[in-house]
């Protein structure tokens, strides 16, 4: 009984290596490192818990120096309260090239050209201007031609062995974390009306997804 006991544990552990890159001959699931997920957050193949953060960002070019050395300064003592000694879970910043969302705005055309086609079917010119704008804004979606810069903030904790109870406290863990860091981070710039937003399971998909196949 106490072998099988060690067995299981033994089983429980993450003790998963990435391995080396060999000449493109490895499938997606093989070279990546994500599980999958449970929840809103990524569970990795080496025992993390992993939750994405998309955060706002501050256009150093409307200020002057006074107001861009603050804006360095707040993020500064930021970082020194969340990375400083005693925090063992680390915290990662990227930056993705990704398209832009109009969904919002061409929602928006949407309703005005259904509205004026009901209300004022005779402002044809207008009507039809409107469908023109629909029709190339909804080409630029779809090719993907408009793009920006996207900031992530990733926040990752560890899961303990691979129970389900582990990865039930890893969560509320991770959502103390994310809920803290996203405090600190408006707190830190408040003057500068920074937002974050914790990202669901499917946003978190999309930007895999344009990681993994950006034309895709």
């Amino acid at each position: 009984m106490k072998l099988k006991k060690n067995n299981q544990n033994t089983e429980l552990n993450w003790d998963y290596e990435p391995p080396k890159i060999n000449n493109k001959k490895e499938t997606i699931d093989d070279m990546s490192l994500i599980v999958g997920m449970y929840g809103n957050y990524i569970v990795s193949k080496t025992g993390n818990l992993i939750g994405i953060m998309e955060v706002s960002g501050v256009n150093l070019d409307l200020l002057n120096d006074t107001e861009q050395e603050d804006v360095f300064n707040d993020y500064g003592a930021f970082l020194m309260t969340t990375l400083g000694d005693g925090v063992h879970d680390s915290i990662q910043f990227i930056e993705p090239t990704v398209p832009v969302n109009m969904t919002e705005y061409l929602n928006g055309l949407k309703k005005k050209y259904l509205y004026l086609q009901q209300t004022h079917p005779e402002q044809t010119f207008k009507i039809e201007l409107i469908a023109s704008y629909i029709d190339h804004f909804t080409a630029i979606q779809n090719a993907k031609n408009m793009t920006t810069k996207q900031h992530l903030m990733i926040v990752k904790v560890k899961i303990k062995d691979k129970s389900l109870e582990s990865l039930d406290l890893a969560v509320e863990h991770l959502d103390e974390k994310m809920n803290q860091v996203k405090r600190d981070l408006e707190n830190a710039l408040t003057d500068f009306d920074l937002t974050a937003k914790n990202l669901t399971n499917q946003e978190v998909i999309q930007i895999l997804k344009n990681l993994i196949n950006y034309n895709g």
